[in-house]
């Protein structure tokens, strides 16, 4: 998966359009329970657990922040980086 593709997950599962990756969620119109939905679906996608906290961090709080966020999981989890 891609940005562009982690994009696509963020519109459908939050039923918003993503124009520019790094527009927060909240201003993409993205409610809490959108969000919660959303990190859901990526732990069971990519078997990691995301704190919900994380998205207090401005910089991990838009999509692209977020799979920023999810490779960062996969890399620590999977050093040889046979995953992703």
């Amino acid at each position: 998966m891609d940005q562009s593709q982690f994009d696509q997950l963020v519109e459908r599962i939050c039923s918003v359009t993503v124009g520019d990756p790094e527009t927060p969620l909240v201003d993409l119109g993205v409610d809490s329970l959108h969000t919660v939905s959303l990190l859901m679906t990526v732990e069971e996608h990519y078997g990691i657990e995301i704190d919900p906290a994380v998205l207090a961090d401005p910089a991990l709080a838009s999509p692209a922040g977020i799979w920023r966020h999810v490779q960062e999981r996969l890399a620590a989890s999977d050093p040889a980086g046979s995953r992703g």
